[in-house]
């Protein structure tokens, strides 16, 4: 596996490794906990599936949509983040083994520089976990990494025995104002309880649209894997916003990785949105 990516644009041909190219972001100076800086990522085709529809009627990803290169780059982002936002799906998907646990960084030896990383930019060895979820429909994640941090954000709509079960448990719930969906703000104000100073949203499109909106989403890191998917429907990274919305992003960084060793080539880009709202 070529561990390089050359910089396409700006246009200057830099190369850095899987390791640099993430780490070189600084998040950690970007925010605060008065002000978080949050940013979320995804892997898709060129065709823009990021999942397909699965047999049990939940969208899932794909052996063909997973990349190493790409699990690197997010590891890299996830050494600095404070806190994980994730879902029920994903939650779900890690109890069946669909996915790798990735609410820690890896212990394999190929990761410790970024775990060095984190232990000097983070009081935690791994960031605090944020569920956010309606249902409440997913298993407890375990195990969670030392002293890490479970909080769960539902909605006025969630069913109270499996409230009651989760707190019964030692799970911290917080019941937002939203009676449906969570909004943006009941986001920022958990975000701000946990003393978040960054945020990676590790979700589905639907509250990446919803933080985006809202003018929370601060930064988007895409990466494009060289095939096009099949599956009708698929899941794209805009699912989450409505017909009639259409989010202006620009591009600041777009990376390559050549084919080689089984793997296509890989498109890395760093995309900001619009500015924020006043």
């Amino acid at each position: 596996m070529n561990n390089t990516l050359t910089r396409l644009y700006p246009p200057d041909g830099a190369e850095r490794s899987l390791d640099e190219l993430p780490l070189a972001e600084r998040l950690v100076e970007l925010g605060s906990a008065a002000d978080p800086f949050l940013y979320s990522s995804f892997i898709m085709s060129l065709n823009g599936a990021v999942a397909v529809a699965g047999g049990d009627g939940e969208w899932i990803h794909p052996p063909t949509l997973f990349d190493p290169r790409d699990l690197r780059l997010l590891c890299g982002l996830m050494a600095q983040a404070d806190c994980l936002i994730t879902n029920s799906g994903y939650l779900r998907d890690l109890d069946r083994g669909r996915l790798g646990n990735l609410l820690q960084l890896p212990e394999h030896p190929d990761y410790r520089a970024l775990r060095d990383y984190r232990a000097r930019h983070h009081p935690e060895p791994a960031p605090a976990v944020l569920a956010v979820s309606r249902s409440l429909d997913f298993p407890l994640p375990e195990p969670l990494g030392d002293g890490q941090r479970l909080r769960v954000l539902t909605g006025q709509a969630a069913p109270a025995q499996r409230l009651r079960e989760l707190r019964a448990r030692g799970v911290e719930v917080r019941v937002c104002g939203d009676p449906d969906w969570i909004g943006a703000e009941s986001v920022r104000a958990a975000l701000a309880e946990l003393g978040a100073r960054t945020a990676y949203l590790f979700c589905g499109p639907r509250l990446n649209g919803v933080l985006l909106r809202a003018g929370l989403l601060r930064r988007i890191y895409l990466s494009w894997r060289h095939l096009l998917h099949g599956g009708d429907p698929a899941l794209t990274a805009g699912a989450g916003l409505p017909a009639d919305f259409a989010a202006e992003l620009t591009l600041e960084e777009l990376h390559q990785a050549p084919p080689g060793g089984g793997l296509p080539g890989l498109w890395f880009a760093r995309f900001a949105p619009a500015a924020r709202p006043s």
